[in-house]
């Protein structure tokens, strides 16, 4: 989920005033907004009561079955026979938190170059065949898993099967093809020190975790990581990880188990596992308990993104009372967060939060891109969101439209094919078990405010950390506002290296000033 919200600019105009105070954007009058920061409560509000939200009907969604092959992987299936489409994915669960010390992106890189040619097709040949199917031919790694994945009309799934199990077990990983991507890879790793947001993240996760962490390093690496990785390093990583006795096979849309009886051996029977597999992986230890102030300097930047990142909870049944805070606190355009620093403050076009999934210690972030000018003030106000909701919970009204707001998630991820697919491996890659959001949506039926609150004072407390990627005399102002209780900052250059406690000469080049969202 991202932290950012979706804007489109309010034009000014004769009906400027009233679209404005239907949105709660801070216009004092047509054609004129009152400075940031400015009280805003004298401005018109609309006088209709609010539309009360109806409860909606329970919803759980399908499970898969579990399909059993004497020669194949775990087989999840889950049939749907209302379109003619199939969306396949191979999942391994190994991915950027298994990279080596010091090779960063290596899983990343590793499915990159899964793409660049398979079997007996050259990396071109590959995408015209792909093509010529109307299918969608992708390999990708996240933090903890790695998925292949093939999304096709079932009418050509036979032979689009033989080209995703060239991909999985046959990859060609070819010198000329390595001299191609290699570069552009590290051209866009080079690029990402231009985009603030991203810059923000990769900070995030090195100061909450510490550079030897699974977690803290990004997932496509860093320049510096990405320059060791060769050839050589991405077979091994393949050869050991991907393998036919750690993986799981998620399908759903237009298909039998008995066509895939049929169809899937000839696919995937071919691929072989030598030697000891790598161990299920465990999850990782929880970050150190510091509180950190993390600094990103860029000169003249009209801009502050802040990130507040604490420890999570895990992937599993433990998450859905902190799944449902989030929502209330930053995860709709109705959260607190955004109706704080962005409807009532002015400070930014969107304030969001999230909790992304991770097979450890999870995470807990919250952010915004705020004008530089209010630094200082939006950093107090973010600080002060997240500790009322650890402080105080959810309120009856809340909870009830965080329920309505992850149900009609729910409802989102069956839409499609593809949606369902890509769910279902996200849970695979997790270990986590097919039927898991069918009894997730139970049980957040009868959660209470109190069960919220009772899980929310569980989860680890004291480790949170504050990114904020910005002009250095805005940030060096804001941090001294926050008072001499507040952590020394230490400064980062984009790749999320520390420069110390004093300002460094590698801070990352200034941007233009992204568009509003």
């Amino acid at each position: 989920m991202s932290w950012i919200v979706n804007h489109t600019p309010i034009r000014s105009g004769p009906c400027a005033l009233v679209i404005a105070a239907a949105l709660g954007a801070s216009l004092a009058a047509c054609g004129a907004a009152p400075r940031v920061g400015e009280p805003t409560a004298d401005l018109p509000r609309l006088s209709a009561p609010q539309p009360t939200l109806e409860t909606a009907d329970p919803y759980v969604p399908p499970s898969p079955r579990l399909v059993e092959h004497p020669r194949l992987p775990p087989i999840w299936l889950l049939e749907r026979h209302d379109v003619p489409l199939v969306a396949i994915h191979v999942v391994v669960p190994y991915g950027a938190a298994s990279d080596p010390a010091g090779q960063g992106g290596l899983a990343a890189l590793t499915a990159e170059m899964m793409e660049q040619g398979a079997g007996r097709r050259g990396a071109l040949e590959l995408g015209q065949a792909a093509e010529r199917l109307g299918a969608e031919l992708t390999v990708e790694a996240d933090r903890d898993a790695s998925s292949a994945r093939l999304v096709v009309l079932s009418a050509n799934l036979e032979p689009a099967l033989a080209l995703l199990g060239d991909v999985v077990a046959r990859p060609r990983f070819e010198e000329a093809e390595w001299a191609r991507t290699h570069p552009l890879w590290l051209s866009g790793l080079a690029s990402r020190a231009f985009e603030p947001r991203q810059v923000a993240s990769v900070v995030a996760d090195a100061a909450l975790f510490g550079p030897n962490h699974p977690y803290g390093h990004p997932i496509d690496g860093t320049v510096d990581s990405a320059k060791v990785i060769d050839l050589a390093a991405v077979k091994t990583f393949h050869a050991r990880h991907w393998r036919r006795d750690r993986a799981t096979v998620v399908v759903a849309g237009d298909v039998t188990a008995e066509q895939l009886g049929a169809l899937l051996p000839p696919a995937l029977l071919q691929w072989g596992s030598s030697g000891e597999p790598p161990p299920w992986p465990e999850a990782p230890p929880a970050p150190p308990s510091t509180r950190r102030i993390a600094l990103v300097e860029r000169a003249d930047s009209a801009q502050t993104v802040l990130l507040m990142v604490e420890p999570g909870p895990a992937a599993g049944e433990g998450a859905i009372g902190a799944g449902l805070a989030d929502i209330a606190l930053g995860g709709s355009f109705t959260s607190r967060l955004n109706l704080n620093l962005r409807e009532d403050k002015g400070y930014t076009y969107g304030a969001r939060s999230s909790l992304p999934f991770a097979r450890g210690i999870g995470l807990s972030r919250a952010g915004a891109a705020v004008q530089t000018a209010v630094t200082g003030p939006a950093m107090v106000e973010l600080r002060t969101e997240l500790t009322r909701m650890a402080a105080d919970g959810l309120q009856a009204a809340e909870l009830v439209k965080a329920r309505a707001t992850a149900r009609g998630g729910d409802v989102e991820a069956q839409e499609t094919v593809a949606a369902v697919a890509d769910r279902l491996a996200q849970l695979a890659g997790l270990g986590l078990p097919p039927d898991h959001d069918a009894r997730v949506a139970r049980r957040r039926a009868a959660l209470s405010a109190a069960d919220v609150q009772s899980e929310l004072a569980a989860l680890p407390s004291g480790a949170a950390s504050l990114v904020a990627v910005g002009d250095p005399k805005a940030l060096a102002a804001a941090v001294e506002a926050l008072g001499p209780d507040a952590p020394t900052p230490i400064y980062y250059d984009a790749d999320g290296r520390a420069l110390g406690a004093a300002p460094g000469e590698a801070a990352a080049p200034a941007a233009p000033v992204d568009a509003p969202d």
